[in-house]
């Protein structure tokens, strides 16, 4: 398989979205938040509402760029919406 077969893997896909959702929490909580603690919030979130990691990373990223989540991610979506949507507006 290429290169380019993988890029859009689900666990490509998560690992994108872990960064990006590190880069969401830490700009929002400002300067002294760290990427651990942005990381250790969303596993902390993931855990306690039984929702996979990858795609509550998803579903936060979706939420900060305005885009609707795929059928698959509605719970995700709910769970980053009660967690984070009056952090990011």
């Amino acid at each position: 398989m290429t290169i380019e077969a993988h890029r859009d893997t689900r666990e490509t896909r998560h690992l994108s979205a872990l960064d990006a959702a590190i880069d969401i929490l830490t700009d929002a909580r400002g300067d002294s938040y760290s990427p651990d603690q942005a990381f250790d919030e969303l596993l902390d979130t993931s855990m306690r509402h039984q929702v996979d990691i990858g795609d509550l990373a998803e579903a936060l990223a979706d939420l900060a760029e305005g885009v609707d989540p795929p059928d698959g991610h509605r719970r995700a979506r709910e769970v980053a919406g009660r967690a984070w949507a009056s952090l990011l507006h």
